[in-house]
């Protein structure tokens, strides 16, 4: 994974960020992988709700190995968080060790905490409605990964539209 700023939350092992935030009364888990540019960009966003919501613990969980994607069964099913790799990044509201809401993709701080307000009420501090300066220095330095991407599927469009 691309280095995050140094004020963007870090990802970790998923069984670490799961403890982190089942243990919590609300938690949210970011779940994502590394070379997924929508995961990359989950670190400066998840930052943000942390800082205007200081009662939710967040942590972001990493699925960096194929062994990783084994533990979904035993580690996150039961909680009822479901995952793909198709899915990612995906985003879990804990309370009390429990998902009692998903949502699949990341996106800019204030969009995700439009849907937390709905399940928690209005942040302490509230986000405005444009990314924040920390996440749009992220979006630029991932900016290199995001065109190789785009160009990507370019190519892979362009390569089924000759069959």
């Amino acid at each position: 994974m691309t280095e995050a700023p140094s004020s963007a939350l870090a990802p970790c092992p998923v069984p670490d960020a799961l403890a982190r935030v089942a243990a919590a009364p609300h938690g949210l888990l970011g779940l994502g992988m590394p070379g997924c540019a929508a995961c990359m960009l989950l670190p400066a966003s998840l930052a943000e709700i942390g800082r205007a919501r200081p009662g939710l613990t967040v942590a972001i969980g990493e699925f960096a190995t194929l062994e990783d994607w084994a533990q979904r069964e035993e580690l996150l099913w039961p909680r009822g968080i479901h995952v793909s790799r198709s899915s990612v990044p995906v985003l879990a509201l804990l309370a009390n060790g429990e998902a009692v809401a998903s949502r699949a993709g990341g996106g800019p701080a204030f969009a995700i905490d439009r849907w937390l307000e709905g399940l928690l009420g209005p942040a302490a501090q509230p986000l405005g409605s444009a990314p924040t300066e920390g996440e749009l220095a992220a979006l630029d330095a991932l900016a290199g990964v995001i065109d190789r991407h785009r160009g990507a599927k370019r190519r892979r469009e362009s390569w089924l539209g000759a069959g």
